[in-house]
């Protein structure tokens, strides 16, 4: 390998969104979209590109990276709050995305709490469901929504999406200020039985996936920022729970993967190898 199985390349840091527990606040400013299309020809081959923000369909040149994207990757994926998918963007999605996270976090009340805008979500949600895309529900796990895990299972079953993924919130932009204990250990193992038992009696077919960052280890994430700046994340103990490492605006993919520090962590997350997933 010469460059990474996978990356998050974040477009903007802009959002129509004030989530408690976000971990990419607003702050740093996107390059010239020439300079963008530039970095994207530089991961060209890799196997999966997930573009996300901020809120990714907020950048000025959204749609013009999708399509300029199309045929460089094994994967595109779209990381988004779904507030901005109505049936028209769905549509044009259908053909420029192999599928779309959405973080969902819990029924009406939990979720306005949480990241607020809950019907606008549900309408992207179904949207995306009617355009038939595949989909991946996503959950953070806080103290708020800890009993709606099981309802946010129910709804990707619902919604047919290929997974429901649930995260454990890192200390990192705003969830510093929510972040206590973080999760690990019998934790994460009671709520993988119990889920494993919900799945079973419900027929849900949807694969549910958990991340126990302890078990990942560190910095397995890569993470493009808008600015270029390469980070490994999450890294305990580092100041913002990152660790910069290079700027792909300044170098080639090979170089800044062969400077990635957290090589075998990466590779054991993304072939689900560190993974507790339950099929």
């Amino acid at each position: 390998m010469n460059i990474p199985l996978s990356l998050t390349f974040q477009l903007t840091r802009s959002c129509n969104l004030k989530c408690v527990y976000c971990s990419e606040p607003p702050g740093i400013a996107s390059l010239k979209f020439e300079i963008m299309k530039e970095m994207i020809d530089k991961l060209a081959g890799m196997r999966r590109i997930i573009f996300s923000g901020g809120e990714p369909m907020q950048y000025k040149y959204f749609w013009e990276i999708l399509e300029y994207s199309q045929g460089k990757f094994e994967k595109i994926v779209l990381s988004s709050n779904s507030c901005l998918i109505g049936r028209n963007e769905a549509a044009r999605l259908k053909d420029l995305v192999d599928y779309i996270d959405v973080t969902v976090d819990g029924p009406r009340k939990q979720r306005n709490n949480i990241r607020g805008q809950y019907t606008q979500v549900m309408r992207g949600l179904m949207n995306i469901s009617l355009e038939n895309i595949p989909l991946s529900v996503i959950c953070v796990y806080l103290p708020e929504n800890k009993n709606a895990i099981q309802y946010i299972a129910q709804q990707g079953d619902m919604l047919n999406a290929i997974k429901v993924k649930t995260l454990t919130p890192i200390p990192k932009g705003r969830s510093v200020e929510i972040f206590d204990n973080f999760v690990t250990g019998n934790e994460i193992n009671n709520l993988a039985n119990c889920l494993a038992e919900e799945k079973a009696r419900h027929g849900w077919q949807s694969r549910i996936i958990i991340s126990d960052w302890m078990r990942i280890g560190k910095g397995p994430a890569i993470l493009v920022e808008p600015d270029g700046r390469m980070v490994a994340s999450p890294v305990w103990g580092v100041d913002g729970c990152i660790e910069s490492f290079a700027n792909l605006s300044q170098e080639s993919a090979e170089s800044a993967w062969q400077k990635f520090p957290y090589k075998k962590n990466h590779l054991n997350k993304y072939l689900e190898r560190t993974m507790v997933v339950l099929d």
